[in-house]
Protein backbone atom coordinates (compact mmCIF):
# COMPACT_ATOMS: atom_id res chain seq x y z
CA UNK A 1 0.00 0.00 0.00
CA UNK A 2 1.45 3.35 -1.05
CA UNK A 3 1.72 6.04 1.58
CA UNK A 4 0.71 9.57 0.60
CA UNK A 5 3.57 12.06 0.31
CA UNK A 6 3.44 15.39 2.06
CA UNK A 7 3.48 18.55 -0.08
CA UNK A 8 7.09 19.24 0.86
CA UNK A 9 8.23 15.71 -0.04
CA UNK A 10 6.30 15.87 -3.30
CA UNK A 11 7.93 19.18 -4.25
CA UNK A 12 11.35 17.81 -3.28
CA UNK A 13 11.02 14.78 -5.56
CA UNK A 14 8.66 15.61 -8.40
CA UNK A 15 9.61 19.22 -9.07
CA UNK A 16 13.34 18.57 -9.69
CA UNK A 17 12.49 15.63 -11.97
CA UNK A 18 10.04 17.75 -13.99
CA UNK A 19 12.49 20.63 -14.28
CA UNK A 20 15.29 18.35 -15.45
CA UNK A 21 12.98 16.68 -17.95
CA UNK A 22 11.72 20.03 -19.29
CA UNK A 23 15.23 21.48 -19.63
CA UNK A 24 16.15 19.58 -22.81
CA UNK A 25 13.32 18.55 -25.12
CA UNK A 26 13.40 15.04 -26.57
CA UNK A 27 13.89 16.40 -30.08
CA UNK A 28 17.05 18.22 -28.96
CA UNK A 29 18.43 14.97 -27.58
CA UNK A 30 17.78 13.30 -30.97
CA UNK A 31 20.39 15.64 -32.48
CA UNK A 32 23.03 14.86 -29.83
CA UNK A 33 26.29 13.46 -31.12
CA UNK A 34 29.11 14.08 -33.56
CA UNK A 35 28.32 15.08 -37.12
CA UNK A 36 30.13 16.03 -40.32
CA UNK A 37 28.61 18.99 -42.16
CA UNK A 38 29.15 19.04 -45.93
CA UNK A 39 28.36 21.90 -48.29
CA UNK A 40 29.67 23.83 -51.29
CA UNK A 41 30.80 27.39 -50.60
CA UNK A 42 29.69 30.36 -52.69
CA UNK A 43 32.99 30.16 -54.58
CA UNK A 44 32.34 26.51 -55.49
CA UNK A 45 34.67 24.88 -52.96
CA UNK A 46 33.57 21.68 -51.21
CA UNK A 47 33.72 22.35 -47.45
CA UNK A 48 33.30 20.22 -44.32
CA UNK A 49 32.91 21.05 -40.66
CA UNK A 50 33.02 18.96 -37.49
CA UNK A 51 29.85 19.47 -35.48
CA UNK A 52 29.27 18.33 -31.91
CA UNK A 53 25.85 18.70 -30.28
CA UNK A 54 24.91 18.05 -26.65
CA UNK A 55 21.43 19.17 -25.66
CA UNK A 56 20.93 22.74 -26.82
CA UNK A 57 24.59 23.59 -27.42
CA UNK A 58 27.72 22.38 -29.10
CA UNK A 59 30.57 23.36 -31.41
CA UNK A 60 31.18 23.94 -35.12
CA UNK A 61 34.76 23.68 -36.50
CA UNK A 62 35.32 24.29 -40.20
CA UNK A 63 37.96 21.87 -41.52
CA UNK A 64 40.94 23.43 -43.32
CA UNK A 65 41.35 22.59 -47.00
CA UNK A 66 44.64 20.83 -47.91
CA UNK A 67 47.30 23.45 -48.63
CA UNK A 68 44.93 26.34 -47.87
CA UNK A 69 43.37 28.17 -44.92
CA UNK A 70 46.58 28.08 -42.81
CA UNK A 71 46.34 31.72 -41.80
CA UNK A 72 42.55 31.95 -41.65
CA UNK A 73 41.60 32.41 -37.96
CA UNK A 74 38.04 31.24 -38.73
CA UNK A 75 39.11 27.75 -39.89
CA UNK A 76 40.01 24.79 -37.68
CA UNK A 77 38.75 26.47 -34.51
CA UNK A 78 35.67 25.26 -32.60
CA UNK A 79 32.98 27.92 -32.40
CA UNK A 80 29.97 27.71 -30.06
CA UNK A 81 26.62 26.75 -31.52
CA UNK A 82 23.12 26.92 -30.09
CA UNK A 83 20.33 24.55 -31.10
CA UNK A 84 16.73 25.73 -31.04
CA UNK A 85 13.46 24.08 -31.93
CA UNK A 86 12.41 24.18 -35.55
CA UNK A 87 9.26 22.02 -35.38
CA UNK A 88 8.75 18.27 -35.63
CA UNK A 89 12.04 16.62 -36.59
CA UNK A 90 13.58 20.02 -37.35
CA UNK A 91 16.14 22.24 -35.69
CA UNK A 92 17.85 25.58 -36.14
CA UNK A 93 21.60 25.74 -35.42
CA UNK A 94 23.14 29.13 -34.78
CA UNK A 95 26.95 29.17 -35.02
CA UNK A 96 28.27 32.11 -33.01
CA UNK A 97 31.75 32.48 -34.53
CA UNK A 98 31.99 36.24 -33.96
CA UNK A 99 31.64 35.69 -30.22
CA UNK A 100 35.00 33.89 -30.28
CA UNK A 101 36.93 35.64 -33.06
CA UNK A 102 36.11 39.15 -34.23
CA UNK A 103 35.61 39.15 -37.99
CA UNK A 104 34.43 35.54 -38.29
CA UNK A 105 30.92 35.17 -39.70
CA UNK A 106 28.03 33.79 -37.68
CA UNK A 107 25.95 31.15 -39.46
CA UNK A 108 22.39 29.93 -39.14
CA UNK A 109 21.36 26.50 -40.42
CA UNK A 110 17.78 25.30 -40.77
CA UNK A 111 17.80 21.51 -40.64
CA UNK A 112 15.32 18.67 -41.02
CA UNK A 113 15.94 15.07 -39.93
CA UNK A 114 16.00 12.75 -42.95
CA UNK A 115 16.76 9.66 -40.86
CA UNK A 116 18.68 8.83 -37.66
CA UNK A 117 22.03 9.50 -39.35
CA UNK A 118 21.26 12.40 -41.71
CA UNK A 119 20.11 16.00 -41.35
CA UNK A 120 19.47 18.07 -44.44
CA UNK A 121 18.80 21.76 -44.85
CA UNK A 122 20.30 25.08 -45.72
CA UNK A 123 22.19 28.04 -44.38
CA UNK A 124 20.27 31.31 -44.06
CA UNK A 125 21.77 32.39 -47.42
CA UNK A 126 20.18 29.38 -49.17
CA UNK A 127 23.32 27.21 -49.47
CA UNK A 128 22.41 23.52 -49.11
CA UNK A 129 24.05 21.60 -46.25
CA UNK A 130 23.95 17.96 -45.12
CA UNK A 131 25.00 16.69 -41.68
CA UNK A 132 25.96 13.03 -41.41
CA UNK A 133 26.26 11.36 -38.01
CA UNK A 134 29.73 9.92 -37.30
Amino acid sequence: MALPLSGRALRGIVLPVLLAWAGVPAHAQAFDGEWTASYTSGSGNAREADVRIAGREGTWALRPRPGKDRKDPCVGRPFPLVLSEGGAGAAVLRVEASATVSGCDDRTLNLQAVDAKTLSGQFSNGTAVTLTRR
